[in-house]
């Protein structure tokens, strides 16, 4: 996943991750059902460690004091910039789905950061696709996404080698089914090439766009724009908002009295969008959200397209004849009966509506020379990289724990490591500073699975996490999905150290013994499926250790026979 902001901890985990995660226990405020929650959410990322990516822009100075700062342990948070100066304004989700035996991949592009505040507070556009994949990946295929590969390998390569290997298990997927024939992506990749000349093949003969920044345009880098776009200044239209509209109470919405000079003196169209316009049947007067969404709707002869995308309108994120883009942006158009958009604009009618315009903020960009860091643990180096146009300036580091602790360290010519082997406080956070500019990163964590075990699960009392941790390990393989029913049972067997084994070859017995090899069963297929994937394939051996371990403690008959069977099975497999 993909955000301009930093992604927001308690969006992930009280709501998008159990979400896709399809958790079956809530955030509550009973103290039980909130033990089980989290439980039930560490042990699930614990099995997708180096599965979730999320790649954004640097944070800018130290972060505020954010909530579950354990889940970057689980998450891999990486940030652009890593070879050169880089924004990361993409909104781009890719989910890897196994449904049975079949596999798909879900794609969503959209104008929707990370955040809580994307999410309830403005309206968003957004276009989706859920395909199946087949089962080799090729060349051609892979080809068939056009601008979205090219697209992909930039961005790796911008958050450094770790993301960039993450964001390849993507491309590769993309090899194994074709892009749906009705999209086409635009990207944005900076320093590359101006993104507007995506548009001239479909020979737009009108422009209508609505995005709530627009960029401070000049003469030159409009003309330029246009250009590239195949259109003419005129045949351009914006739906812009005014001094009276809703929106302009809000800090998104952006417009220099400078841009809106040009603009017009060009002859584009700045068209006021009216108060009561409404983008879908759920857009109610009563909404108070500001809209979010980047849309333009591509003219020509008889045919309109509908471009959903990230970008605003602004030579940073286009690019513009010789000036290229700035930023990461992802967008794709398709042909579409809609043309409300087109229809919203009338014109502005001073002084009963004028423009809403604001003057930008200063941008202190070319005084910065911090412009890239990434941390790493790997549970006995903590290893450090900054990139900085100012070699010659002191870089220092400070590294923060789960338990409030700091180390500072000095970077020399970019890298600095420091020993660090207690699972119990790991390190969270890093922040970079060289004189008055300064950059904070979380901690990604590359312990194998088999240290990651040693880690606390994750707001969870101790002297749960046990009980917790086996019965959503038997859950995971088929086992009873009685969570809550066996935290009592299991803290009682740890305090006995087994269970009263049962009389003979009873009926329980042989449902206990069909259950466990059951679970045995679902072990040893996601083994033979992991084969391919070396850490997938630790995880998964290391769940057949901690399987035997708790039949074997169990006792009984039954569980006898199930512990022997995996112990048979271990052997077989090493």
């Amino acid at each position: 996943m993909t955000s301009f902001e930093q992604p927001d901890a308690g969006l992930l985990v009280e709501h998008l991750l159990p979400s896709l995660l399809d958790a079956n226990h809530s955030l509550a405020q009973d103290a039980h059902e909130r033990t089980l929650f989290f439980g039930e959410l560490g042990t699930a990322l614990e099995a997708l460690r180096g599965r979730i990516t999320v790649i954004s822009t640097p944070q800018r100075g130290a972060q505020e004091d954010a909530q579950y700062p354990w889940l970057w342990r689980y998450v891999g948070h990486f940030t652009v910039g890593q070879a050169s100066r880089a924004v990361q304004h993409a909104k781009l989700w890719a989910f890897h789905w196994k449904v049975g035996d079949a596999e798909l991949i879900e794609l969503h592009v959209s104008s929707t950061n990370l955040t809580m505040s994307a999410f309830k507070g403005q309206i968003q556009a957004g276009w989706q696709t859920v395909l199946p994949l087949g089962a080799r990946p090729t060349v051609s295929t892979q080809k068939s996404w056009g601008a979205l590969v090219p697209f992909l390998h930039a961005l790796g390569d911008s958050a450094g080698s770790i993301a960039s290997d993450r964001v390849q298990r993507l491309i590769a997927l993309l090899g194994r089914v074709a892009c749906p024939p009705e999209a086409t992506f635009i990207a944005s990749i900076p320093g590359g090439d101006s993104a507007a000349r995506q548009l001239k093949q479909f020979e737009p003969s009108a422009i209508h766009l609505m995005t709530p920044t627009i960029g401070d345009w000049n003469d030159r880098t409009l003309a330029a724009w246009s250009k590239d776009a195949g259109v003419a200044p005129h045949q351009v239209h914006i739906k812009w908002i005014s001094m009276r509209h809703p929106w302009a109470e809000s800090t998104g919405w952006s417009l220099s009295t400078n841009a809106n000079t040009t603009l017009t003196a060009n002859g584009v169209h700045v068209e006021s969008l009216p108060g009561d316009a409404r983008l879908t049947k759920h857009h109610l007067d009563a909404d108070a959200r500001w809209s979010h969404a980047k849309l333009y709707l591509l003219r020509s002869r008889n045919k309109r397209r509908l471009l959903v995308t990230s970008a605003n309108w602004s030579a940073s994120a286009w690019g513009a004849g010789k000036t290229a883009p700035r930023n990461f942006e992802l967008g794709v158009l398709f042909d579409s009966p809609w043309n409300d958009i087109e229809r919203m604009g009338e014109p502005f009618e001073p002084p009963r509506t004028v423009p809403f315009c604001v003057e930008p903020t200063a941008d202190d960009e070319t005084s910065r020379s911090l412009e890239w860091a990434e941390a790493t643990w790997d549970g006995k180096l903590i290893e450090l990289r900054a990139r900085s146009t100012n070699s010659a300036m002191r870089l220092d580091a400070s590294i923060s724990f789960v338990d409030k602790c700091a180390q500072q360290l000095t970077l020399s010519a970019g890298i600095a490591t420091a020993p660090w082997i207690d699972a119990e406080s790991t390190p969270v956070s890093v922040l970079f500073t060289q004189g008055d500019d300064s950059l904070e990163v979380d901690v990604i964590d590359l312990r194998s699975p088999t240290e990651f075990a040693k880690t606390p699960l994750p707001e969870v009392d101790p002297t749960l996490a046990v009980a917790l941790r086996e019965a959503f390990l038997l859950q995971r393989y088929g086992g009873p999905a009685e969570v809550a029913e066996a935290i009592p049972r299991l803290k009682a067997n740890l305090r006995q150290g087994t269970v009263t084994p049962v009389a003979g070859y009873s009926v329980q017995a042989w449902n206990d013994a069909r259950a466990g090899f059951h679970v045995v069963d679902q072990w040893r297929t996601a083994l033979a499926k992991a084969q391919c994937d070396p850490m997938q394939l630790e995880r998964i051996r290391l769940d057949g250790d901690a399987l035997r371990a708790l039949f074997a403690r169990r006792g009984g008959p039954a569980a006898s026979l199930v512990s022997q069977e995996l112990s048979w099975r271990m052997e077989e497999d090493a």
